[in-house]
C-alpha cells in the first residue's frame, strides 16, 4: 500500500488503539488537550476525563512562527490534561486550522464488466481516486466519500451488491501545505507525542456541534478563531467542503489596540469584557475602563464608551464574515451547491450581537453553537472556543 493510501486510513487506526484517546488542538492563540477513556463513552458520545489549555504565541494564522514557544505550550497543556485525567499519553489525534487548508474532489472509474460490486471493488476505486490527487507540495490530512455512480446512476451511497459495467467513486480530499504541516508535527514530536491522525479543525468543530438533522440536511460550520476563520460544509451526514481564511478575532483586537492607543493584551481584555458588534445595543454614555499608553510607555487610566469599542470592532468582524461569504459563494457556484444554514462556533463567535450581524452578511439563519456531542466538558471547556478540541474525540 502506498504512503498516500496509508495516510487516508490513519483515522481508522487511531480509533482502534488502546483504551485512552487524546486530542490535541493547535490554534493560533491557544493549545488544548483533552483526554477521554473509551469505556466512559455513552451512546457513542465520549466523556472527557481531563483537559488542559495554554496560550501560545508560536502560531500565527495557523502557521508555526516559533517552534520553541509552541512546543512549550503543547507540553504545558498536555501535562495539565494528564494530571486531571491521572494518565500518561503518547498518542494524540491532532487538529489543525492551517496553514491554507483546502478541499478538492477526486474521482476514479473502475470497469466492472457486469460483475457484482464487492467491498474490494470499493476499496480499489477509493485507492485509485486518492492516488489521482497530484497537488504539488501538499499533504492529505483525511478524505471522505461523496458518493458513487453505478453506470449512469449517480448519488449512490453504498453500491455493494449491485451489478454494473462501471463504478465511479468520488471523494473529498482535505489537504495542507507539506512544509507548514511538518512544522506543526515537529513541535508535537518534540513534546514526545505521536500524531495518529490529523484532522481539519472546522471538521472537528462540526463533529462536536452539529445535531444529526443539520449534518444530514446540510449545514455550514464556521469556526471563528483568533487567527483563522474556517468553514466545513456537511451534507448527507458527511463532509463536502472545507474553506479557510487567514484572519480571525485577533485582527479586531489589533484594530482596537491601534484605535485606542493601548497594548494588545489590554485591547483583548476590553474586547472580551465590553466588546460587541451591534451599534444600536451599546450606549454612547456607558463608560468603561480603557487604559492607554502614556508618555513613559506605561498604561495609564482612561475611559471610553462601549459604543467606541463597538465602532472599532464591527467593521473588521463584518469584513471577515463578508470575505468568508464570498469564498463560500464562489465554491458553491463552481461545484456542488453548498448548504446555506450557518452554525457559528469558535472563540471569536462569543462577541455579543454577532449572530445578528452574521445573519445579515450570509442572508441565512445562523445558530451559535458550543460543543454538545461530548460529555464531561464542565463549565470551562463547554465554551465554543473548545469546539474543535472536543470534536477530535468523536
Amino acid at each position: 500500500m502506498s504512503s498516500l493510501a496509508q495516510r487516508t486510513n490513519v483515522r481508522d487506526r487511531a480509533n482502534a488503539r488502546g483504551t485512552i484517546m487524546a486530542a490535541l488542538d493547535i490554534g493560533s492563540s491557544k493549545v488544548t488537550c483533552m483526554i477521554s477513556r473509551r469505556g466512559d463513552a455513552t451512546d457513542g458520545e465520549p466523556r472527557v476525563a481531563g483537559a488542559g489549555a495554554q496560550g501560545t504565541k508560536g502560531v500565527r494564522s495557523g502557521a508555526v512562527v516559533d517552534l520553541d514557544n509552541l512546543e512549550r505550550s503543547i507540553r504545558l497543556a498536555v501535562e495539565q490534561a494528564e494530571r486531571a485525567a491521572d494518565v500518561r499519553i503518547t498518542d494524540v489525534v491532532l487538529g489543525v486550522s492551517g496553514p491554507d487548508l483546502r478541499s478538492d474532489v477526486v474521482r476514479a472509474r473502475l470497469p466492472m464488466g457486469g460483475r457484482e460490486i464487492t467491498p474490494q471493488h470499493i476499496r480499489d476505486a477509493r485507492f485509485a481516486a486518492l492516488e489521482s490527487f497530484q497537488s504539488q507540495g501538499r499533504e492529505i490530512l483525511h478524505s471522505a466519500p461523496l458518493g458513487f455512480t453505478v453506470d449512469t446512476t449517480g448519488g449512490i451511497k453504498d453500491p455493494r451488491g449491485m451489478y454494473a459495467e462501471s463504478l465511479t467513486a468520488s471523494f473529498l480530499v482535505v489537504s495542507a501545505p507539506t512544509a507548514g504541516l511538518r512544522n506543526i508535527v515537529q513541535c508535537v514530536s518534540r513534546a514526545h507525542l505521536q500524531p495518529t491522525a490529523i484532522l481539519a479543525a472546522p471538521f472537528a468543530s462540526g463533529l462536536a456541534c452539529l445535531v444529526e438533522d443539520e449534518a444530514e440536511q446540510g449545514a455550514m460550520v464556521i469556526d471563528f478563531g483568533a487567527g483563522v476563520t474556517s468553514a466545513a460544509a456537511f451534507c448527507d451526514g458527511g463532509l463536502v467542503h472545507v474553506e479557510t481564511l487567514p484572519m480571525g478575532g485577533s485582527r479586531a483586537t489589533s484594530d482596537l489596540a491601534q484605535g485606542l492607543g493601548t497594548t494588545f493584551a489590554a485591547a483583548e481584555r476590553m474586547k472580551t469584557m465590553y466588546g460587541a458588534v451591534g451599534l444600536s445595543e451599546v450606549g454612547a454614555l456607558d463608560m468603561v475602563e480603557a487604559p492607554r499608553l502614556g508618555p513613559d510607555g506605561r498604561l495609564e487610566a482612561h475611559q471610553c464608551s462601549k459604543a467606541d469599542i463597538a465602532q472599532v470592532l464591527r467593521p473588521r468582524i463584518e469584513e471577515i464574515l463578508e470575505l468568508m461569504d464570498g469564498r463560500l459563494s464562489k465554491a458553491s457556484a463552481s461545484g456542488r451547491p453548498l448548504p446555506r444554514r450557518i452554525v457559528l462556533t469558535g472563540g471569536s463567535s462569543q462577541l455579543p450581537c454577532l449572530q445578528e450581524l452574521a445573519e445579515d452578511v450570509f442572508r441565512a439563519p445562523v445558530r451559535l453553537a458550543k460543543p454538545a456531542n461530548v460529555k464531561g466538558l464542565g463549565e470551562t471547556y463547554s465554551s465554543p472556543a473548545f469546539a474543535a478540541a472536543a470534536g477530535l474525540l468523536r
